[in-house]
């Protein structure tokens, strides 16, 4: 089972989906998808020059040796592609043994997959480049662009303060409650938002009274939804430790499922100070690789939920990542905001593992999200849960006729230079 052909297409969704496909010599088609980043394509096509050729069957050995040719430059982008070339392998292995991935990764747990909805800030996600500069996809109907050229808010991750309709307590807990009619049992929602009291941009504190604000934007939403709807709450990394101890706190009546990246990833001890000063279950991961950092997280940092992403360690090394959790009855909620592929992914990854919590959908406000997926017979996501597929491989296939529609402009489609009529 030789690569024939690796190649890309980008669409220009709320993020960047950078999709993969392998062909096979012998006529296999798989596809994978790829977390987001500038000159993410031009990497994965570095990559496909060395694994044309290659026995698409030794992933792990592939990896191995794609990770080791480029340590001087991994983690990050690197293993963004890596991760999207892997699922687009196991992909076309599972097509051609007629076997689903979970399959090839141990078995199954679970028929379905619990998927907590990302609900943003009350409002719809504008469209970011993989800068986090806002723009507005030809698809999109209405102007969402603040149209600020400027490097985004460290605070705010890009939100306009003067659109400030939404970001009240009462706006909150009505989406909320319009999300959980939707059936689904887990919300997320982001606190890091402009409030009344702004203070100082850059010195990642927040006065007594914004901690006050985001509580408040917290215990509508528990109002609004009862106690029986797990939710979680979002901040981007954006505050100092003695913060994000004052926002735990504050929120502790609310019951949290988990409060995720209150502080920068980079300083695993300082996520702990903020564990062990709380009684709100604290999450991190999305910007971590290593099974090494992970196993920090556990054992330094005290942390009992991680929150790693599918797109960015890839299926086979979430695999291990989850045993190691597991070790210390450590659950995962995976990280996800991608395409039907990356989510199929995440959702066969989710259904082999013991220790699954939650994967996010972070694509409510795509509305072609479900037109993606070749021959669909209706939503992907019903009531909140995605049915672990018996199909080969992920058991999705991009229509490629629509996929075409929602090109991001200057970038090759599946290899094509030319444009399709």
């Amino acid at each position: 089972m030789k690569i024939k052909q690796i190649s890309t297409a980008v669409l220009e969704s709320n993020f960047d989906w950078t999709l993969v496909k392998v062909e096979t010599a012998n006529g296999i088609v798989g596809y994978g998808e790829a977390f987001l980043g500038p000159g993410l394509p031009a990497v994965i096509q570095e990559f496909a020059s060395v694994l044309i050729g290659e026995d698409a069957t030794s992933i792990d050995r592939l990896l191995r040796r794609l990770r080791a040719m480029t340590v001087y430059a991994s983690p990050g982008l690197v293993w963004h592609a890596l991760a999207g070339i892997e699922t687009a392998l196991l992909d076309a292995l599972g097509k051609t043994y007629h076997m689903p991935v979970w399959q090839m990764l141990g078995g199954k747990y679970r028929d379905g997959v619990t998927i907590y909805a990302d609900c943003h800030a009350g409002d719809a996600l504008e469209s970011m480049t993989p800068l986090l500069l806002p723009r507005t996809p030809g698809w999109m109907q209405s102007e969402v662009a603040t149209g600020h050229k400027s490097i985004v808010s460290l605070k705010h991750h890009g939100w306009d303060a003067s659109k400030q309709d939404h970001l009240t307590p009462e706006a909150y807990g009505r989406h909320a409650a319009d999300v959980v009619e939707k059936g689904f049992r887990i919300l997320k929602f982001d606190i890091d938002v402009p409030t009344p009291y702004e203070t100082d941009e850059y010195n990642r504190a927040l006065s007594n009274a914004e901690v006050d604000y985001a509580a408040a934007l917290v215990r509508s939403i528990r109002e609004a939804i009862g106690p029986e709807i797990e939710l979680a709450i979002d901040c981007h990394w954006n505050y100092n430790v003695q913060t994000a101890i004052a926002i735990g706190q504050a929120v502790e009546s609310s019951r949290l499922l988990w409060l995720e990246d209150p502080v920068p990833p980079e300083n695993i001890r300082a996520i702990g100070e903020v564990q062990r000063n709380t009684r709100t279950p604290i999450a991190t991961g999305e910007n971590h690789y290593l099974r090494t950092d992970f196993q920090s997280m556990i054992l330094d940092a005290g942390l009992r939920t991680l929150s790693p992403d599918v797109q960015k360690v890839g299926i086979w090394e979430g695999r291990k990542l989850a045993d190691l959790a597991d070790m210390h009855y450590v659950n995962l909620a995976w990280h996800n905001i991608s395409s039907p592929v990356g989510t199929m992914a995440g959702v066969h990854l989710a259904a082999a593992t013991p220790n699954f919590l939650a994967l996010e959908w972070h694509a409510a406000s795509v509305p072609f999200f479900d037109q993606l997926v070749r021959g669909s017979e209706g939503p992907l996501i019903r009531g909140g849960r995605v049915a672990v597929p018996d199909l080969p491989g992920l058991g999705v296939d991009i229509d490629e006729d629509v996929a075409y529609r929602y090109r991001k402009p200057g970038e090759r489609f599946f290899g094509d230079t030319v444009e399709r009529v």
